[in-house]
């Protein structure tokens, strides 16, 4: 599988990937912390109305969205 884009969370634990076009991605997180990688399956969708992001809580740890990253796609 080809790499589309990479970056590195802030401070606080974001990250963007800036624009994506339509389609199916897999979102690796890697922290050198954890020793392990988690995977994610992703469908970026057209949207009838413009939208300046999206954000998806991605935290397998946390199933009440509390304290997960965020993957924010920035459609301008």
């Amino acid at each position: 599988m080809p790499l589309v884009k990479a970056t590195e969370t802030d401070s606080h634990g974001h990250f963007d990937f800036g624009v994506l076009e339509t389609g199916h991605y897999t979102l690796i997180v890697d922290d050198e912390g954890w020793g392990h990688s988690n995977w994610f399956d992703v469908e970026i969708e057209s949207l009838t109305q413009k939208t300046v992001s999206v954000t998806i809580d991605i935290s397998p740890h946390f199933p009440d969205c509390k304290g997960g990253h965020e993957f924010i796609v920035n459609t301008k």
